[in-house]
């Protein structure tokens, strides 16, 4: 390090120094003693005597030096840091084109990984901000944060009995909340209100805010009697971003009373700041009792039912408990208790070793937004970092070049005495500066960018998050803009100041070549990154093309689903077929409508109903063999969505209005359940209902997702409607319209809507959507990975083509002379222009094959998140490096132009 930076290590010369005035001293005396007649031995002897203790003098004299030395090191180390910080903004400031383009790329870059990081800060990483957040563990899918399922008792989620059981016999837990979600609600928040409005809310059990110790900020919380009301207590408890951006934080909120549903109940209490509920990525306005649930959904009665799970259990570790106790603990208690209160054949499902029984940590919160996009944060920050590398390596050419311009300056430095690490000192300076500049544009860029990632990443739902700046994003972003100064200023300082004073001022070629060299293999690392980043965006934009050009085996591109909730209003059976009859004849006389037909769950709506059959004959080998999706449909269904009818017919209307008796099935149910027989004309059973009849066989609908070959990979009977309501599959909870455009179904979106508002008023009308929009929203994952990795390799490639064409204008420049040499010996315009482009292909074809092993390792990386591309997609690697090789051509073309304009007398006059 000495001989790098040529310091001098200062103990050792103030060492040197006191030794040299001390052995002067003596010496001096020595002399005295001598002129006086004793012997040089006698002499050196008595002066050490008169001198004294000669190692304790030392000593003070090194203590008193060093103490000086290092007040005055400490004075100049602050002046020199002054003397630089000053010279640096200036020096900034004089090259203003030069500083933006540094500031622009570096904040680019920060800001870019910021903003992923702040989503991965507030998704994946930051813990709830209630009372030890790592003692509590959820029992349940914490991504079934909205789910509920009738039927068979789940294991990923729970009935408010089962809750109750295990609050009754857990112990491993102080205790155990429960939490489950809240349907879209009409709220009144005062008497006069006309229109109802729809915040957010969840219900939870009374000791909810005492298991996660959440105080109130305002008036209190839920108290253990609210439990044991059963609606007698009707209480609520509002956020406090909810109370000031809804009340303006007016203190009389508390005790005021609101309508729920035509519920009255009481606002008792605001949550503390900062407290938005459990749930990561959608806060909560409202909580709700649990007991209140029956009373304010009255045709959704789920307290008392066993059957009907919904909720998800969060419990706090009692003191020397571990995750693993209580999943061990857990596990066997529900188990025991679910198969206790089922019947023979869900006690056979629920016991299936294949079930899934989760039990983990809560400290993070319960999140369906964490489950979707925690694999594309992580992929994006792979992404974003390529790119700040990209970026760096660009910067640091930039900052190469310019040190290289100014070699007559460090030159004259070290001509008046300056050594070699205080012009390192100087360009770190310059580069610490830069950097603390970029990054604080790069907050600014993290704030827009992350903001609107979720943005993008919404399309069509509603995802909230608590977004920086915070204390990890700011250091995160200093952290990063630290390293990126040791990345892109550090080798170009040292290089820029190793300057040979005789080289620098006869200004030969020898000096000018060292900087080429170093700019080109920085040109090649940009390409090695560079094609990474557009490999993986190549990949990922065919798989989602693939993606999207999916047939799902309907008509998508002229369906409209309009979604309603049939279960409010109470409707007999009666009435509900009235209902469904007059919203189906007001849509169908919409102008522009073809057909239109109806069913419980729709197309891409995310809502899905299973249940278990018998077909005779047929032997289940697991008891997911029994296991179908079904769906419930109005009459000409296949026909109305443009599926296809394999065999049999549709669902007509002799049909409806009596038991149900028949069904259509899906090829894939047709394939499985009759792989040597006619499907058509076959009976199943469901429990102990009556047989039910196939009467149609329909192609394979992508019902829920376009990313399996299958659809939804399911077997799937479609059963009517408007039936006699039985004990199996009960009364539908919601009605989706499907209706079929002659054209472009965004344009009868409104007149459907006005059309079908007035049928009845007590109906609630959620949306009317597209089906293609419902379809977008369904891999809007893998757009935003596509969109977004599209973007980042399309900068990369603009930075190195920024790149290339800076090295090959800087290369000119210096070649003026050899350029003006090989014109004056008779080469041609075209040999000169075809040398130009040659020098900057080769750093790229030396680029592509360093970036190859990385490409490999990206390609595989990505195997998970391809739909219909191999591991082995050379066509997305050839498809990079072409790109690539056109960039650094169109770099290359003014600078060969300029070059094959070089006059040759003018040029050797220079050289």
């Amino acid at each position: 390090m000495r001989r790098v930076f040529r310091i001098p290590f200062s103990r050792s010369r103030v060492e040197r120094e006191i030794d040299d005035e001390l052995a002067f001293h003596i010496q001096t005396r020595v002399d005295q003693l001598v002129r006086g007649g004793l012997s040089a031995e006698a002499a050196r002897t008595e002066a050490l005597r008169q001198f004294g203790a000669l190692d304790d003098v030392r000593e003070q004299m090194l203590i008193l030096d060093r103490q000086r030395e290092a007040t005055v090191r400490r004075a100049h180390m602050f002046d020199e840091l002054r003397q630089d910080l000053s010279y640096g903004v200036r020096t900034l400031r004089r090259n203003l084109g030069f500083t933006a383009l540094v500031v622009g790329g570096l904040a680019l870059g920060i800001g870019a990984n910021a903003a992923i990081y702040s989503l991965i800060d507030a998704v994946l990483l930051r813990k709830l901000p209630v009372v030890q957040p790592d003692r509590l563990v959820v029992f349940g899918d914490p991504a079934r944060v909205t789910s509920l399922s009738d039927g068979t008792p789940n294991t990923d989620l729970l009935s408010y009995p089962v809750y109750h059981d295990v609050r009754a016999r857990d112990a491993v837990f102080t205790d155990v909340l429960a939490t489950g979600r809240a349907d879209q609600m009409d709220v009144r928040f005062d008497s006069t209100s006309s229109a109802a409005e729809h915040p957010r809310a969840r219900f939870v059990s009374a000791n909810y805010f005492a298991v996660l110790g959440v105080r109130a900020e305002r008036g209190r919380t839920f108290d253990a009697a609210v439990d044991e009301s059963h609606g007698v207590l009707p209480e609520v408890v509002i956020s406090d971003e909810f109370w000031k951006s809804r009340f303006n934080g007016d203190p009389s909120v508390v005790g005021r009373p609101i309508t729920i549903n035509d519920v009255r109940l009481t606002i008792i209490g605001i949550a503390a700041p900062g407290f938005t509920g459990e749930v990561v990525g959608n806060e909560t306005n409202l909580w709700l009792p649990l007991s209140t649930h029956d009373a304010i959904m009255t045709h959704r009665r789920f307290m008392d039912d066993r059957g009907v799970s919904w909720l998800l259990l969060i419990g706090r570790l009692k003191p020397g408990i571990t995750l693993a106790q209580a999943r061990a603990a857990l596990i066997p208690m529900v188990k025991a208790d679910l198969i206790a209160h089922a019947n023979a054949n869900d006690a056979v499902a629920i016991g299936d070793p294949s079930e899934p029984w989760v039990v983990e940590s809560a400290a993070r919160g319960l999140s369906r937004v964490r489950a979707d996009f925690s694999a594309p944060l992580l992929t994006l920050m792979v992404g974003v970092a390529l790119l700040l590398g990209i970026v760096c390596v660009n910067v640091a050419n930039l900052l190469l070049a310019r040190g290289i311009a100014r070699r007559r300056e460090m030159s004259l430095r070290l001509a008046i005495g300056a050594n070699r690490g205080r012009i390192v000192r100087q360009l770190l300076t310059e580069s610490v500066l830069l950097a603390l500049v970029s990054g604080a544009a790069a907050l600014v860029v993290a704030w827009w960018g992350s903001r609107g990632l979720v943005m993008l990443a919404s399309q069509g739902s509603t995802i909230s998050l608590a977004l920086g700046p915070n204390a990890a994003e700011l250091a995160f972003t200093l952290g990063l803009s630290v390293a990126s100064v040791l990345a892109f200023g550090l080798v170009p300082a040292l290089r820029a100041s190793r300057v040979d004073l005789a080289t620098t001022m006869r200004a030969t070629s020898r000096s000018v070549s060292q900087g080429r060299r170093f700019g080109t293999l920085l040109i090649t690392a940009q390409v090695a990154l560079s094609l990474v980043l557009l490999t993986g965006a190549a990949m990922l934009a065919r798989s989602l093309s693939r993606l999207q050009a999916t047939d799902i085996g309907v008509d998508r591109d002229h369906l409209i689903v309009a979604d309603f909730d049939v279960q409010r209003p109470g409707y007999t059976p009666e009435r509900l077929a009235n209902v469904v009859h007059a919203l189906r004849d007001a849509a169908a006389r919409v102008p522009g409508v073809a057909a239109v037909t109806y069913s419980e769950n729709g197309l891409f709506t995310g809502t899905e109903s299973a249940t278990s059959i018998e077909i005779p004959g047929f032997t289940a080998r697991t008891s997911d063999d029994s296991s179908i999706a079904y769906d419930r449909v109005g009459v000409g269904f296949a026909r109305s969505i443009g599926a296809r009818v394999l065999a049999g017919r549709d669902i007509d209307a002799s049909d409806e209005g009596r038991p149900g008796r028949t069904a259509l099935v899906n090829a894939t149910f047709a394939k499985f359940y009759f792989p040597d027989k006619q499907a058509v004309g076959q009976y199943l059973h469901i429990g102990d209902t009556a047989s039910i009849r196939i009467v149609g066989v329909i192609g394979d609908v992508h019902e829920h997702s376009l990313d399996a070959p299958q659809g939804y990979q399911a077997r799937r009977v479609f059963f009517p409607y408007l039936v006699t309501p039985d004990s199996t599959l009960g009364t539908p909870e919601s009605l989706r319209l499907l209706v079929r455009t002659h054209g472009d179904p965004a344009a009868l979106v409104e007149p459907l809507r006005a059309a079908l508002a007035p049928v009845d008023r007590a109906l609630p009308l959620y949306h009317v959507r597209p089906l293609a929009a419902l379809v977008r929203v369904s891999i809007r994952e893998e757009r935003l990975v596509a969109q977004i990795a599209s973007g980042l390799a399309v900068l990369a490639l603009l930075l190195a083509a920024i790149g290339m064409y800076g090295v090959m204008n800087y290369t000119i420049a210096r070649r003026t002379g050899e350029i003006g040499v090989r014109v004056a010996i008779g080469a041609r315009q075209s040999d000169i222009a075809r040398m130009v482009v040659l020098d900057a292909l080769r750093p790229v074809a030396v680029g592509v094959v360093a970036g190859l092993p990385l490409t490999v390792l990206a390609m595989r990386a990505l195997q998970s998140k391809l739909n219909g591309v191999t591991p082995s997609d050379w066509e997305s690697a050839s498809f990079a490096v072409l790109v690539l090789a056109a960039s650094a051509i169109v770099a290359a073309l003014a600078p060969a132009r300029r070059a094959t304009r070089i006059d040759p007398m003018t040029a050797l006059r220079e050289e």
